[in-house]
């Protein structure tokens, strides 16, 4: 699932890779998960770096010098775009 967002391409946050440099952009869910991802700082406009995506595991993502695991469900309901020249 890619989609135009903000002029730019947007995908889940699950689908970022490994070292990718991303912009937080939506939240695809009802008031209680936007409010459980903005109380974790995860607000759109935020840059979040992804760590680790490898298996079926947590993702874990870097925001502000702070290290995050989410789970692939909420991770597919975070919209991103890359930032700059990352691929």
């Amino acid at each position: 699932m890619i989609s135009m967002m903000r002029g730019g391409m947007s995908m889940p946050l699950s689908m970022a890779a490994p070292g990718q440099e991303v912009e937080l952009v939506a939240v695809r869910g009802g008031r209680g998960i936007r409010r459980r991802l903005a109380d974790m700082g995860l607000n759109p406009g935020v840059r979040i770096k992804i760590i680790h995506t490898v298996g079926g595991g947590p993702i874990i993502i870097s925001i502000r010098d702070t290290r995050l695991a989410l789970g692939r469900g909420m991770a597919h309901k975070i919209m991103v775009q890359t930032i700059g020249d990352n691929p």
